[in-house]
């Protein structure tokens, strides 16, 4: 038997979740190495494919094609030409490809894209900025070259759509919440499922749902379409068989209840909506975060993206929201833990009025956030 070809798959994630990915990739066996913006991961064929869908709180997935070292144009040519790509690229179409200079004597990223249509007899090969990879994806091959002085790693992103995009979220609310950032929040908060989680300003129910499918076992990745599945080397039976696998581990109910609140009533459709996508009826009731009591089956986790205010066009009375929101909490949620993303602004957090609160940062939508966890 042909023993399988070891892999090695970079994992990238949103600031702050760096810990929660190590943590994630950890009780999944796959033995991370914690790097700069996410987790090195090495394993058999196919560890792309089960990182991009089981992975809660990764961004995109990268399969590692190579490392060399180039000091001129002859031999990054050199190095391009020598890669097998064979598994990932048909070598016709022309590949994308993000270029990333860190302390190097390259000067730009056309010497990089010229060197790739020289190595591969391109007419040419267009640049994929990665801030619009991070954002859109894009169809056909991408290709990652990151430069760090004269070594060059050679990466296939393996995802395609971001992986935030989990498919079940067609309508947002006015402030929406990553997929991937609310999963983080939660592990970063200690839920894993197995406790009543509660949301008193559920909005389209990203923390609802996120939480629900972490405690019903069920896999991010079931209803996304990948950039793998495009590759010539890619085995349609052994992927099926991989899902498969993961649908029959998913639990039929939830481990513990999940429970949404919201005052606006659009936002509890929207929430309900999203749900039934994503293949869950949640317990959704019109309340006021000022009067909620806490449901039955508690204690448990309380978490919350509460109003911004810069986001939301909101009134001057946002501290007033929150001090009810603290009042609440310090009242009624007595004996439960609580996850509240807030921004970094004094005022706001001062409302809040919970001493003892650990803080660790965030960023939401590139906003400098704050992740409060109270108990």
């Amino acid at each position: 038997m042909t023993p399988r070809a070891e892999e090695q798959v970079y994992v990238s994630t949103l600031p702050g979740l760096e810990t929660a990915l190590e943590a994630e990739c950890s009780a999944l066996g796959l033995a991370p190495r914690l790097v700069d913006g996410g987790v090195e991961l090495s394993g058999p064929s196919g560890l792309h494919q089960e990182a991009n869908l089981r992975l809660r709180t990764a961004s995109r997935v990268l399969l590692r094609m190579g490392t060399f070292r180039a000091g001129d144009e002859g031999s990054l040519i050199r190095g391009l030409r020598a890669l097998d790509l064979s598994r990932v690229w048909n070598g016709r179409a022309p590949p994308r490809m993000a270029v990333s200079l860190k302390r190097t004597g390259v000067p730009g990223p056309d010497v990089v894209l010229d060197s790739a249509a020289k190595a591969w007899g391109l007419s040419s090969v267009e640049e994929a900025g990665a801030g619009a990879l991070d954002e859109e994806g894009g169809s056909g091959l991408v290709m990652l070259v990151r430069v760090e002085g004269d070594a060059f790693t050679v990466s296939v992103d393996t995802s395609g759509e971001p992986l935030h995009r989990r498919g079940y979220r067609q309508e947002v609310s006015r402030a929406p919440l990553r997929e991937t950032l609310a999963a983080g929040l939660l592990m970063l908060a200690g839920y894993d499922g197995t406790q009543p989680l509660v949301d008193p300003m559920c909005g389209s129910g990203t923390f609802l749902v996120e939480g629900a499918w972490m405690s019903l076992r069920r896999a991010p990745g079931l209803l996304h379409g990948f950039a793998f599945e495009s590759f010539p080397g890619f085995d349609a039976s052994a992927w099926a068989a991989r899902k498969a696998r993961a649908e029959a581990e998913a639990l039929t109910e939830p481990r513990a209840p999940v429970y949404g609140f919201d005052l606006n009533a659009g936002s509890l459709g929207t929430a309900r909506r999203n749900a039934r996508r994503a293949g869950l009826t949640l317990a959704l009731e019109r309340k006021d975060v000022r009067t909620l009591t806490p449901p039955p089956g508690g204690p448990g986790l309380l978490v919350a993206n509460p109003p911004y205010g810069k986001r939301l066009g909101e009134g001057e009375d946002l501290p007033g929201l929150y001090r009810a929101l603290g009042a609440t909490i310090r009242e009624r949620f007595v004996g439960w833990r609580s996850a509240l993303l807030v921004p970094e602004e004094a005022p706001l957090l001062k409302a809040l009025a919970l001493p003892g609160a650990r803080s660790l940062p965030v960023r939401n939508g590139g906003l400098r956030c704050r992740l409060l966890l109270v108990g």
